[in-house]
């Protein structure tokens, strides 16, 4: 449950933030209606389980050692710090202001879901960073704790997603700019809040690391120590 809820607040705090992804939802559901963050989503949601399976396929050893998730979780976590703040200091000029455009067909709204990902230089930096991170903290083990990161990641996009295409078809009194720009300052605080526990945590297991290779060390000597004092009594 602890994977799914972190990989769940991290996702939906990191969709809330203005790109290209949520500028194509405005614009499709405005010309389509709700129907049309299903298949962006699953588009943004296939990239996104290639990119874990790749993951867990290829790097599950290496991220296994205490050193590599240390690191990862330290450098993902100022990452999220930063993407915090590069949030919460974007959100006094946000808006929600969209345009109507000409309606996609289903492919076309699915590759138009992958695009946006990839044509955000956020995607590519959050996965090569704070992703890996955030997986190496958590030291997922096994097909069903990935399978469950992945579930916990596509909930959080898709329940911000859904909120602003209710809001866009049901009518957007309610969510005005201030709204909107105060979710973005309360998105960027939990992003960075994160980003310190994950620097902590990675932290702690590097003391953990150190602490244990040198007490793992004495223990190796003082064996030998007590055989060589045993000879010399002996003689």
């Amino acid at each position: 449950m602890k994977i799914f809820g972190l990989a769940f607040i991290v996702a939906l705090t990191g969709a809330m933030s203005p790109g290209p992804l949520l500028a194509v939802v405005i614009g499709q559901v405005l010309a389509r209606g709700p129907l049309a963050v299903v298949y962006l989503l699953l588009g943004h949601a296939f990239l996104e389980a290639v990119l874990v399976a790749g993951l867990a396929r290829g790097l599950g050893r290496w991220l296994k050692r205490p050193a590599v998730r240390a690191g990862l979780g330290i450098v993902g976590g100022a990452v999220l710090i930063w993407m915090g703040w590069s949030i919460a200091a974007a959100a006094g000029e946000a808006t929600l202001a969209g345009t109507r455009g000409a309606s996609m067909s289903a492919l076309t709204l699915f590759l138009a879901g992958m695009g946006a990902s990839l044509s955000n230089p956020y995607f590519t930096g959050w996965w090569a960073t704070v992703g890996t991170g955030q997986m190496a903290t958590l030291n997922l083990r096994g097909r069903r704790e990935f399978v469950l990161f992945l579930l916990g990641h596509e909930l959080g996009d898709f329940s911000w997603y859904m909120l602003v295409a209710a809001v866009l078809t049901a009518g957007r009194g309610w969510l005005t700019d201030g709204v909107y720009q105060g979710l973005l300052w309360g998105a960027g605080a939990v992003v960075a809040l994160i980003g310190v526990v994950f620097i902590g945590i990675g932290g702690r297991l590097l003391l953990r690391e150190n602490h244990q290779g040198g007490g793992g060390g004495k223990l190796r000597r003082d064996p030998g120590r007590k055989n060589v004092r045993n000879q010399r009594d002996d003689l």
